[in-house]
């Protein structure tokens, strides 16, 4: 298929309630047995968090360290159960600094339900 440049509807609107801070509504995604990879992850950092359980711990900290905003150079690649994102996102610190970040996602899903995400995200040039 070839790629578009609007989110899928799942993704887009559990993005919406992650930037809400509706941890549920972005949760609702992800299938129990689920896997969140972090490959370029520092030395020492999160590098795989397996089970929803999990995911949630990690995800319920992320206002600490940043505010989701708009993702824009927005390419998705969708076949079957497998969804391949490529973004950016425009996000700002706890104290209003501007934090642009570069996405690639590699998703699969089983019975609509998110099995493995590989999160590739890379501070952008420029970006404090």
């Amino acid at each position: 298929m070839s790629p578009t440049s609007a989110l899928p509807t799942w993704l887009a609107d559990a993005l919406g309630s992650l930037a809400a801070g509706d941890l549920d509504g972005w949760m609702s995604i992800y299938a129990p047995d689920a896997t969140h990879e972090f490959p370029w992850a520092a030395e020492g950092a999160v590098r795989r968090l397996e089970g929803r359980d999990a995911i949630a711990a990690y995800m319920s900290r992320l206002p600490e360290v940043i505010e989701f905003g708009p993702f824009t150079d927005v390419h998705v690649r969708e076949a079957g159960d497998e969804t391949i994102v490529q973004a950016t996102g425009h996000h700002r610190s706890p104290d209003g600094t501007p934090r642009d970040l570069g996405y690639i996602w590699f998703i699969t899903r089983r019975d609509g339900k998110v099995t493995r995400i590989q999160d590739y995200m890379n501070a952008l040039p420029g970006s404090e």
